[in-house]
């Protein structure tokens, strides 16, 4: 991951993340996790957080395109799926010790200390994610009132995942 540079282009950390995107949709490297759907290492990212949300932000409102503002507004809400990579790291190899029907394998030498710790911060993380992805619509919708567009309906949670493509039709 690249540090902070005042020189770089909004352009240029958008097409690098833009870059990473692509990698990920061809390939199913780095795996990702069934425990945690989405999740990947935050090291892959070509910068931090903050840089790359500020760069979307910066080029959603300039941008006259419906076609790309849309995928602007998704790589925007996909930011939110890159985790530190040591609880990635955690969540991974829990998942791999965990048998096809969700049991620990009996040969599995984690112990109950150690299931409690990461069973705990995996409720953390989803909890963090959604609470994220939350606040990502709330500023999606705050830029796009700056330009003068109307809402988009994002959904809010996994319930919402069904009706917001619904909702979206009859507006």
């Amino acid at each position: 991951m690249q540090t902070e540079n005042a020189n770089l282009h909004p352009k240029k950390i958008i097409s690098e993340y833009g870059d990473l995107l692509s990698l990920i949709n061809e390939q199913e490297n780095p795996e990702s996790l069934k425990i945690l759907p989405g999740a990947l290492p935050e090291s892959l990212l070509p910068f931090p957080h903050t840089t790359i949300r500020h760069a979307l932000s910066i080029f959603l409102l300039h941008q006259d395109y419906i076609e790309e503002r849309d995928i602007i507004e998704d790589a925007y809400a996909y930011l939110d799926n890159f985790i530190p990579d040591e609880e990635y790291n955690l969540f991974r190899s829990l998942q791999g010790k965990m048998s096809a029907k969700g049991r620990l394998d009996p040969v599995s030498s984690i112990d109950d200390t150690d299931l409690s710790y990461a069973m705990i911060l995996l409720k953390m993380r989803t909890r963090r994610m959604k609470k994220r992805r939350k606040h990502a619509a709330q500023e999606l919708k705050s830029l796009r009132r700056i330009i003068g567009l109307p809402d988009k309906v994002f959904p809010q949670d996994d319930e919402d995942l069904d009706e917001a493509p619904e909702l979206e039709l009859n507006l």
